[in-house]
């Protein structure tokens, strides 16, 4: 495993307590996030492409949670604002699989006549993507270097 991979496995420990946590209270410790956002500073590749990516996601995140009552919770935008902040453009990467696994939430919502108004903690969904994200991150990795 490369360094590179390395930076990954506290992430992923940090991800999957955020997930349990979420699952089971339905909140996201500050503690954690301060701990992820402190990693982060250290292992950043680029300082200025993180802290505009982290910058771009708080606010695209913050404007729909001040908009619509019960859209986000802070404790997401703090979680996604460090991870975007850890991940600089990379972050755009966890979009498709957090979509498809919130069209999916959506719809087994939908048959089971839950609504539209159907509440979900959204850390496991940002665990699994960043799972994924990861899987291409290592797979990549080892494809690049095998000559």
């Amino acid at each position: 495993m490369e360094v590179n991979e390395i930076k990954h496995i506290p992430i992923v420990m940090i991800l999957s307590y955020l997930s349990y946590t979420d699952l089971k209270k339905r909140e996201v410790p500050d503690f954690a996030v301060l701990a992820l956002f402190i990693y982060s500073l250290f292992t950043c590749t680029s300082f200025k492409e993180s802290i505009l990516m982290a910058a771009l996601v708080f606010i695209l995140l913050l404007i729909p949670s001040i908009l619509f009552e019960g859209s986000i919770g802070g404790g997401d935008i703090k979680l996604l604002t460090a991870l975007a902040f850890f991940m600089g453009r990379d972050f755009s990467v966890l979009a498709f699989p957090m979509f498809i696994l919130l069209v999916a939430t959506l719809i087994y919502g939908l048959i089971k006549g839950k609504g539209l108004k159907y509440s979900v903690p959204l850390v496991p969904y940002v665990f699994v993507s960043y799972l994924f994200y990861f899987s291409l991150e290592v797979s990549w990795w080892n494809l690049h270097f095998s000559y």
